[in-house]
């Protein structure tokens, strides 16, 4: 089975400075929801562009097996961590329609894409609501739908519980781990990736510290205190 995301021998420094990545290699299977966790610095969202070709690492990515190149990312649903990155137009109806119309799409069909897509997380009576009239959550999960509505068969999230509070953060956790689509999502919450994620990978100062099953890496008090996750 061909694995959705590959990483190898990734090195990754911004102009003059020292590397921000560090030999990080990995790769995800189908269906697998994969966690990067790290403390603020450590090179999580530095490595989501890389994965994205935004940035352009020493290296190989490839993902399902090739190499990264625009017309692939048509394959990924990426969530920043400001939803108002995404959220702009005067609906969630039309935020959702949006990148469906720029990709050809029928606009009978984005719309039913769109309201799907909204429905799938709990937002079906906002469609005609502007995100900017929303709780924060809702946006989040708004964004989400956001990239589920173009059909993903890999979910990017970036810090998805940043400024949640922890009733919303359980919300979306268990928003995503119904959704069943390949998910990689980085983020310093502990609780969250535990309730969500499959695997774990920890980025400590740019180079991977530890992999394994949240249940285990989570229950190591004295490794999470040492990276300063704790």
């Amino acid at each position: 089975m061909t694995a959705v995301v590959e990483a190898r021998g990734l090195w990754f420094a911004y102009e003059g400075g020292e590397p921000v990545l560090r030999n990080v290699t990995f790769s995800i299977e189908p269906g697998e929801r994969v966690g990067i966790l790290g403390p603020n610095g450590s090179g999580k969202s530095t490595l989501l562009w890389c994965l994205l070709g935004f940035y352009k690492p020493r290296g190989e990515v490839r993902l399902f097996g090739q190499p990264v190149r625009r017309k692939l990312l048509e394959r990924v649903g990426v969530v920043f961590q400001n939803p108002e990155d995404m959220l702009f137009m005067p609906s969630l109806a039309a935020d959702l329609c949006l990148p469906l119309l720029n990709r050809g799409v029928a606009p009978a069909e984005a719309d039913r894409r769109a309201r799907e897509a909204l429905a799938r997380l709990g937002l079906a009576g906002l469609a005609s609501r502007a995100a900017s009239s929303l709780s924060l959550g809702q946006r989040k999960r708004a964004a989400i739908a956001a990239a589920l509505a173009t059909a993903p068969e890999l979910l990017l999230l970036d810090e998805p519980t940043a400024e949640l509070d922890g009733r919303a953060a359980r919300t979306l956790a268990f928003v995503l781990r119904e959704l069943g689509v390949t998910t990689l999502v980085t983020s310093h919450d502990l609780t969250f990736l535990g309730r969500l994620a499959t695997r774990l990978l920890v980025l400590v100062e740019g180079e991977i510290a530890a992999v394994g099953r949240p249940e285990e890496i989570l229950a190591d008090t004295a490794r999470l205190e040492a990276w300063g996750l704790l």
